[in-house]
């Protein structure tokens, strides 16, 4: 059975969101004290992407960070083996190596059993390694479906008029009419007989209506679904409406709710990397303070009917 004539999204849109979104999540959390051979930006950039980063000790570089995979589980679910897979150009890491994954949890003498070089942490981004690479696949498709009807609809109403002609000459000429007019020559008819075809009337008004403000709204909505879903704290609109305060705040929750699981993830790592290697590492969310993301933060302030007025810049 052949497949539909359906209209098709063009792949720079959608990798154009794909990138804004996995920069947005990429900076959702604060690191400190890491040691200098550990960039934040590779290890959150890695575990919203892939879900996992080895933290090991390298007995030439020290404290080190990589991209990983499990390959193997407990009667809990949680890993016991891990591999990296990396690719360099300069040889200071092998491509391929296992290690033993180890947590505080595993048993009362976890840390004197730990050893730096056979043994590593994982970090992982959600509960059970998940990246968010469904999230920003599913709502860069919309972004970008939605950014295709805005410039669809801006590009035909930039096109006024439909002409009937039978030839090809007089096409050209229309075309080439119409070329002048959009670099801002005067519109000017000197053949008597350009518009022979269409004597009773001058072109046929295609009366397209431009959405654009519509469809940027639709855009925003969609921004404000993604950053409810991956955490960020937003009322979920962005254009001038009242919103009741009730609704405000269950979203509150619902964000902060998806935000602690990554954060918890986070921090149970930092707590046995902490302990077996000796660091003083800490991670939260970036600008929030760590009160205000395990209790819900502050009031919100409302009008006398109980609703808050929001509206955009």
């Amino acid at each position: 059975m052949a497949r539909p004539n359906v209209p098709t999204i063009p792949d720079d849109k959608i990798n154009y969101f794909k990138r804004q979104l996995f920069r947005e999540l990429s900076h959702m959390f604060e690191w400190q004290g890491l040691p200098q051979t550990v960039p934040q930006d590779y290890l959150e950039r890695n575990l919203m992407r892939h879900g996992y980063v080895m933290f090991y000790e390298n007995e030439n570089i020290g404290l080190d960070v990589l991209r990983a995979e499990v390959t193997g589980y407990n009667r809990h679910e949680l890993p016991t083996r891990a591999r990296t897979y990396v690719h360099t150009t300069n040889s200071e890491v092998l491509p391929n190596f296992e290690r033993n994954v180890k947590r505080l949890a595993d048993s009362e003498q976890a840390i004197e059993d730990f050893k730096p070089l056979e043994d590593c942490v994982i970090v992982q981004n959600m509960t059970y390694g998940e990246s968010v690479l469904d999230i920003v696949d599913h709502f860069a498709k919309r972004l970008a479906l939605a950014q295709q009807s805005f410039d669809t609809n801006l590009m035909w109403t930039n096109l006024p008029y439909i002409f009937q002609t039978d030839s090809n000459d007089t096409k050209l000429s229309i075309e080439k009419m119409f070329a002048g007019i959009f670099s801002g020559k005067p519109f000017i008819i000197a053949d008597k007989s350009l518009f022979l075809d269409n004597a009773d009337r001058t072109g046929v008004p295609t009366n397209i209506n431009f959405i654009g403000k519509e469809l940027m709204d639709v855009q925003n909505e969609i921004m404000m679904k993604f950053k409810q879903t991956v955490g960020f704290n937003t009322a979920g609109v962005d254009k001038a409406e009242r919103v009741n305060t009730l609704e405000i705040q269950s979203n509150d929750q619902h964000n902060e709710t998806v935000l602690q699981i990554m954060l918890e993830q986070r921090q149970l790592a930092v707590e046995s990397i902490n302990a077996f290697y000796g660091t003083n590492i800490s991670v939260n969310v970036r600008g929030v303070d760590q009160e205000d993301v395990m209790e819900g933060g502050e009031e919100i302030g409302t009008s006398d009917d109980g609703t808050e007025e929001i509206t955009s810049d």
